[in-house]
């Protein structure tokens, strides 16, 4: 049995973790030092990043560095590829977790203006690219990368009024399995895909009203720790045969769709 769990271990990888939350990103961040990766951190919002790296570095594992990210923009990117470069050395994993475009329930399709269509495809589909560019490198070289995205169910069913964010997760899923027919064998190319979630499992305000737990089979909220398995999964030599597919974590409500 040893064996086999030793097949989800990261020890000595890279991994970029864009998104940190609180939430998803900041679980599968922990999650992948837990088990030995160097992990560079990535977001817009200071505090957290300062705070996830310094609660990694404190404990057992891989160590952490923050680099305040914003994805849409791509020589902030650069700049984070190479500050991943300078502190860890070569790229492993990529867990592009960051999101943007969602409108308000009460916005109306309209709400989706020329800017939230454009910050949509920069964050959830541009950026995945971009990435998936600056560090391909580096999996070419030590042949072993492994690059998710992640997921929306808003890019499956349709979650009105986010039109923009539904489109956008749409076009990302062709991306990913574009990406991982063009870029194999050297890397792998995956998404997993999130369901309603929040940091403990409960509704949060800016949820309320599009009754996403009702929609799931499950019938409840996750709680963000529910993705780390998958995110394990997927960055790891336990899905060394898994390229261009999705793992879904949302409760069944795609799944179930009836």
């Amino acid at each position: 049995m040893s064996d086999v769990l030793d097949r989800f271990r990261l020890d000595g990888r890279t991994a970029i973790v864009t998104g940190i939350g609180p939430g998803v990103g900041e679980y599968v961040a922990k999650a992948y030092a837990a088990v030995g990766a160097n992990v560079v951190l990535a977001a817009r919002t200071a505090d957290n990043l300062k705070r996830v790296a310094a609660e990694i570095n404190s404990g057992d594992g891989g160590r952490a560095v923050a680099v305040q990210t914003d994805v849409g923009d791509k020589a902030q990117l650069i700049r984070l590829v190479d500050a991943a470069h300078d502190a860890f050395g070569p790229i492993h994993v990529v867990f592009n977790n960051a999101a943007a475009g969602v409108v308000g329930i009460d916005a109306g399709i309209w709400g989706n203006t020329d800017e939230v269509w454009k910050t949509a495809m920069d964050v959830n589909v541009l950026a995945s690219y971009r990435l998936a560019e600056l560090t391909f490198p580096d999996m070419e070289k030590h042949g072993a990368g492994s690059f998710i995205t992640v997921q929306s169910c808003g890019g499956f069913t349709p979650l009105l009024p986010a039109i923009a964010y539904g489109v956008s997760k749409a076009a990302l899923s062709m991306l990913t399995r574009h990406l991982a027919k063009a870029l194999a064998p050297v890397c792998r190319v995956n998404s997993i895909c999130i369901g309603s979630m929040s940091p403990d499992g409960v509704e949060l305000e800016h949820h309320k009203g599009y009754k996403l737990a009702e929609r799931n089979a499950i019938k409840r909220f996750g709680a963000a720790d529910e993705a780390v398995g998958a995110a394990l999964f997927l960055a790891s030599n336990a899905s060394s045969y898994t390229t261009g597919s999705i793992v879904w974590t949302e409760g069944g409500r795609v799944g179930t769709l009836s």
